[in-house]
């Protein structure tokens, strides 16, 4: 797990609300969330199953394990602060100092996705997605039929027409094994109807 840094953190963040597995919202102390205005925090460099997913419901009872409601936070930004949504994009302490954006990817509560330019803790946290993915961790054994593609529908074998006379070759047939005429069907590999009307050997 990657150690503490010294770069500007801010700590006595509380949190409020767990939304998803990778969201949550925070009471912020001033540092880089609002003084005491509740603020929607997007854990960076993870992606949890979207709700009504598979392993959605582990992945969010797993984060509120780690960061229980009321409980104070350690928070860290990287380059890009929000997001489109206007969610703060932030590293995540809990009060053992767990760094959960790690933790979930660990045990397949997430996965490890990179959304450029924060890529702060990149390298360790890819890391433990693919030690998560090698064991079968969590999403990656219960979601794995999911991921899997689909087998392509079986293509049924052709049949011929009923009313149709088929016998393939080998043998070859002519007209003279037969008693009469015969209907033939559009391949007739004996070529028995030579005027081509659905009827073969009618000189016979």
């Amino acid at each position: 797990m990657p150690p503490a840094t010294d770069s500007p953190t801010v700590s006595g963040n509380v949190v409020d609300r767990i939304i998803d597995g990778d969201t949550i919202e925070v009471r912020g102390d001033g540092g880089i969330l609002p003084k005491g205005q509740t603020s929607t925090v997007r854990l960076l460099e993870i992606d949890a199953p979207e709700v009504g997913t598979c392993y959605s419901d582990e992945a969010t009872a797993r984060i509120a394990e780690l960061l229980p409601v009321g409980s104070s936070v350690r928070i860290e930004r990287d380059e890009d602060l929000k997001d489109p949504y206007d969610r703060y994009l932030l590293y995540v302490w809990n009060d053992q100092e767990e760094f959960v954006n790690h933790s979930l990817v660990s045990t397949g509560h997430a996965e490890a996705v990179l959304y450029q330019p924060n890529d702060k803790y990149w390298p360790s946290i890819s890391q433990a997605g693919n030690d998560a993915q090698d064991i079968g961790a969590g999403l990656w054994t219960a979601c794995a039929e999911e991921t899997q593609a689909p087998a392509p529908p079986a293509i049924p074998e052709p049949t011929p027409p009923q009313d149709s006379y088929l016998p393939p070759p080998p043998p070859d047939l002519d007209c003279s094994d037969l008693d009469g005429p015969v209907p033939v069907g559009p391949d007739d590999p004996h070529r028995l109807d030579r005027d081509g009307d659905g009827i073969g050997c009618e000189s016979n």
